[in-house]
């Protein structure tokens, strides 16, 4: 091989190796600059979906694994008794509110009879005044001879007897006072069964377990004449409305790491396409070797005898996931972009 040829081979291979080098240099750095993981799941919110009332249970309109949206009908609790009881609470508040109506009439009466014996007494006070302003111009015109001794006893009778009149009306004008009744203890009652009535609509209202948002069924296991217990849950609703990755990224990664920033998620059932999402929070702690705080994600190291990064949860917002691939506890990779260019 000549010398210009040995030459061209040697640049061909330093411009090869350069290359690689350089493809290489670009795939760490990317790397490097793009924090990605493995250890990733899908998540979303789950409800276990408990009656608020008792009962046998009379129709089911889902089944398991099934896509329902908010307001669907889910289960149907016999509603029977709470018909009945319904009605009972109506009548309940019918009858007490005739006993009001009865008792503010009679109250009224007694008020119009207060009224006229304190009238009587007005009057009885009126004539004793009178009996004795009578008397008092009398009894000196007696000794004079202006006036007889029978004029005068007349007028001690008659000062007497008015004052036994005032006495007598004001006797009665207390007993009527005090006869005078109120409403107070019906009206309370009446409130009471007016609280009641409204209960017993909501329990009626609670027969019909509906779901409270767009969801997937999942656990369900019940059949019609199954009896469903208050707050004892029937099965469990997938929150479809919004799905997460949840990853485990090394702690050198998280400086890297900012909420908003993109994401980019493949399942591992479907790795041919991704799906975008973006970083919604990073978990403040994780249960450590020696303990943490209550309530911290446990993440467990995989080697006990070198020194290796800890890894703490980041908590990925999916943007459009497609409802088809979403699973909770799929399998996820999942790489970290940066932030949001607009």
């Amino acid at each position: 091989m000549n010398a210009p040829s040995r030459r061209a081979g040697t640049v061909a291979t330093v411009i090869a190796v350069a290359l690689a080098v350089g493809f290489f240099t670009l795939v760490l750095f990317r790397i490097d600059s793009q924090p990605r993981t493995h250890v990733a799941y899908l998540y979303a919110d789950t409800t276990a979906l408990a009656p608020d009332v008792d009962g046998r249970i009379v129709a089911i309109h889902a089944h398991d694994n099934q896509a329902v949206h908010a307001g669907d009908l889910l289960v149907v609790i016999d509603p029977e008794p709470y018909e009945l009881r319904l009605r009972q609470a109506h009548a309940q508040v019918a009858a007490l509110e005739a006993q009001v109506s009865l008792a503010g009439r009679q109250v009224t009466s007694q008020n119009s009879g207060a009224q006229a014996a304190q009238t009587n007494v007005v009057r009885a006070r009126t004539q004793l005044k009178l009996a004795d302003e009578t008397l008092a111009r009398l009894q000196p015109m007696v000794a004079p001879g202006y006036v007889t001794q029978q004029k005068l006893d007349e007028a001690v009778a008659n000062q007497r007897s008015a004052a036994a009149a005032l006495d007598a009306a004001s006797s009665q004008a207390d007993q009527a006072r005090q006869g005078v009744s109120d409403t107070h203890t019906l009206e309370a009652q009446l409130e009471g069964a007016r609280a009641a009535l409204l209960l017993a609509e909501r329990d009626l209202r609670m027969t019909r377990l509906v779901a409270p948002f767009d969801g997937v069924v999942t656990g369900l296991q019940i059949a019609e004449g199954t009896y469903a217990v208050a707050g004892h849950p029937l099965f469990t609703l997938v929150d479809a409305r919004h799905w997460y990755a949840v990853a485990d990224f090394r702690e050198t990664d998280l400086a890297g790491i900012a909420v908003g920033d993109r994401a980019a998620v493949w399942l591992l059932g479907d790795t041919a396409r991704s799906v975008a999402g973006h970083v919604e929070s990073l978990s403040p702690g994780v249960q450590g070797d020696v303990g943490g705080g209550p309530g911290l994600p446990t993440v467990e190291r995989s080697l006990k005898w070198v020194v290796i990064a800890q890894r703490f949860p980041v908590r990925i917002l999916l943007d459009d996931p497609p409802p088809a691939r979403m699973r909770i506890g799929a399998t996820v990779t999942v790489v970290v972009r940066g932030p949001h260019v607009h």
